[in-house]
C-alpha cells in the first residue's frame, strides 16, 4: 500500500486550513496581490522610461572597448552634430514631393451605379435573430 498520496494530500489540505485560520476573509492575499501587480507596472515604466539611457550606455561601452581601425590614436572623434527644426522639415518636404512624383495623377471623380438586383442574402430579414423567438412570454402566467 502507498501512503505517499494521502500523506501528500493531507499536507496540502492542512496548508489551506491553516492559510483559512490565519486570513478568513482574503483580505491579507488581496492586498499582496494588488502590491504584486503595482510593483510590477511600477518597475516596467521604469524600466521604459529609461531604455533609451542603458541602450546609449550599452553602445558607448562597446564602442570604447572596440575602437574603430581606420581611427588613429591623435585623431579625436566627431561630435554629433544636432539638425535644427528648419533642416527636419525642409527635408521631409524633399521626401514628400519625391514620393508624390511617383504616383499618377488619378481624377478624383466619384462615379456610383445602382444595381436593380433587390435581393441579396446580406439584407435578407428571413435570417435574423428573432425568426425562432416564442411567440409568448415564458415568464408570464
Amino acid at each position: 500500500m502507498n501512503i505517499s498520496p494521502i500523506l501528500l494530500s493531507a499536507a496540502q489540505t492542512n496548508a489551506a486550513e491553516e492559510f483559512v485560520k490565519l486570513d478568513p476573509y482574503g483580505v491579507g492575499m488581496a492586498a499582496m496581490a494588488m502590491l504584486v501587480v503595482i510593483s510590477v507596472l511600477a518597475i516596467s515604466a521604469i524600466v521604459f522610461q529609461n531604455i533609451d539611457n542603458l541602450i546609449h550606455f550599452v553602445t558607448k561601452l562597446f564602442a570604447k572597448s572596440k575602437p574603430k581601425a581606420n581611427q588613429q590614436e591623435g585623431e579625436e572623434k566627431t561630435e554629433k552634430v544636432k539638425s535644427s527644426g528648419e533642416e527636419i522639415a525642409a527635408i521631409a518636404m524633399a521626401m514628400h514631393l519625391f514620393k508624390s512624383e511617383l504616383h499618377d495623377q488619378e481624377s478624383l471623380t466619384l462615379t456610383i451605379n445602382k444595381i436593380s438586383r433587390a435581393y441579396s442574402p446580406w439584407s435578407s430579414k428571413i435570417y435574423g435573430i428573432m425568426n425562432k423567438a416564442v411567440k409568448r412570454n415564458p415568464y408570464s402566467k
